[in-house]
């Protein structure tokens, strides 16, 4: 007979399994069993919505200085930007206008 601890242990590895494998999957995933004390459990698990941004700003409209690069400040009036800057500044401290040209056509995602 299972004790409480392991019938957790596998409540909890199950519930980590479907989280890695149900990430996978764009609808939510619900999994129904009956515990051992005979009660009905529903595991829902999925992935929210995704953020839409819309297309990428103009380079000028995000260089509001006018000093031609993005800086970490300014790079935040546009969240995906700003989640992909250290990336895309190499350990600078801009972006130039032709980095910023080719994430927005490569490797951004509206």
């Amino acid at each position: 007979m299972k004790t409480q601890h392991q019938h957790r242990l596998h409540l909890l590895l199950a519930a980590g399994m479907l989280a890695c494998f149900g990430s996978a999957l764009a609808q939510d995933q619900a999994v129904q069993f009956t515990d051992r004390d005979g009660k009905q459990v529903t595991l829902t698990s999925g992935q929210p919505a995704p953020t839409r941004y819309g297309p990428a700003p103009d380079f000028a409209q995000l260089d509001s200085n006018h000093d031609g690069g993005i800086t970490r400040d300014e790079a935040e009036a546009f969240t995906p930007l700003f989640n992909d800057f250290d990336h895309l500044a190499h350990h600078v401290d801009r972006i130039s206008q032709r980095q910023y040209s080719n994430w927005a056509k490569n490797e951004y995602r509206q």
